[in-house]
């Protein structure tokens, strides 16, 4: 076992056992409902960003923070977790097993195991705006509106009651680094909770500039995820609109220098991952994607994608759907397949009876093999 997965297990079983320790079920208890908050940019509160935009617990035009954090949706989603009967979540809980997300549950002593909380969210995941300078087939925040966070329904308030209290802020919506709003925040938090810890998703579709690294110098980063979705240039140009692949590498290798600034000046490490998301058009890339990233030693983070369902795998037919499995099954060892968990779950539950049994069974093998 390479010594990033011998990490990224150890911290798996310790989230287990801090579940067990807490009473908690690792297949009923997520943290998340009773610690984030999501801002969207038409107003629309979410929680999970696992859940996308269209799971929603409120909206600021209509109720204020306070009112939508324990309002009756939201307070019926952490009943469930409470009761260890989950609805909302299951289908991510089985596939994605998120709720055991080291990352997430570095939160999990903070947690008021409470239907109703008594203090605002610990952790801001904020969407201000859908701005972005690419047109990914993928997403369709870009076409969301600009302009809704003002400082009369969020930023004096945020600034008195929210900002203080944070852990954590997440910030993926659009492209952050092109947007106001993001070098505002970041200014507004900074200067009152410096501990604050900062994981931002960018396109790397930029420059990067002395200006916004001088900006960064401010915060203190859990994570830099950048996505990338294909390592070949057309491909990356029909997932990614308006896009260059080029133009990211270049980026990624600015931000690698970066990285290595700000550490010799005694600043956080950006903890670099590249996010790619699996596809019809990219399905093929699997292993590339991940010796792309150990040559760099960055994580890399393969994700599945569900909706757009056209753009899904899941969306094939039984014949294609498996052709595709014992083509990566032909491809890679066990530990890479490993790598790529969130990918071959919902693909191999998605196959019938006798198919599901011969891919388990040929999965098994090559983790006898990888021993």
């Amino acid at each position: 076992m390479k010594k990033d997965q011998l990490s990224t297990f150890l911290e798996t079983q310790n989230t287990i056992k801090d579940f067990e320790s807490k009473g908690l079920d690792t297949q009923g208890f997520c943290l998340v409902p009773f610690t984030n908050i999501i801002l969207e940019p038409n107003g629309d509160v979410g929680v999970c960003r696992q859940k996308g935009t269209e799971f929603t617990v409120g909206n600021l035009r209509e109720n204020t923070l306070e009112e939508v954090w324990n309002g009756e949706t939201i307070r019926k989603w952490r009943r469930e977790f409470l009761d260890n009967k989950v609805s909302n979540c299951s289908s991510e809980i089985k596939y994605k097993k998120c709720n055991l997300c080291p990352q997430n549950n570095q939160l999990l002593d903070y947690v008021e195991y409470s239907e109703v909380q008594s203090n605002l969210p610990i952790k801001l995941t904020a969407n201000f705006n859908g701005f972005c300078n690419l047109r990914c087939q993928m997403c369709d925040v870009w076409e969301m509106p600009n302009g809704f966070y003002t400082e009369e329904n969020f930023w004096s308030f945020a600034r008195k009651d929210l900002f203080p209290g944070l852990h954590e802020i997440d910030m993926l919506s659009g492209e952050p680094f092109l947007q106001n709003d993001t070098w505002k925040l970041i200014d507004e938090v900074s200067s009152i909770n410096p501990d604050c810890k900062w994981t931002i998703t960018t396109n790397a579709h930029y420059q990067l500039s002395e200006k916004m690294k001088n900006e960064l110098n401010k915060i203190s980063f859990k994570n830099l995820i950048i996505s990338m979705d294909s390592l070949d240039d057309e491909t990356y140009a029909k997932i990614r609109k308006r896009g260059q692949l080029k133009t990211v590498r270049e980026t990624l290798n600015d931000f690698l220098s970066y990285q290595k600034e700000r550490m010799e000046n005694g600043l956080s490490s950006l903890s670099i991952k590249v996010n790619f998301l699996i596809q019809k058009d990219n399905w093929r890339e699997i292993k590339n994607m991940i010796q792309f990233c150990e040559d760099r030693e960055i994580s890399p983070f393969i994700t599945f994608c569900h909706i757009p369902s056209e753009h899904s795998l899941l969306d094939l037919s039984d014949d294609e759907r498996m052709r595709i499995i014992r083509s990566w099954l032909g491809d890679m060892d066990y530990q890479t397949l490993a790598k790529a968990g969130r990918v071959i779950r919902p693909m191999v539950d998605s196959l019938s009876g006798i198919d599901r049994a011969e891919v388990l069974s040929l999965i098994q093998s090559l983790k006898m093999s990888a021993v």
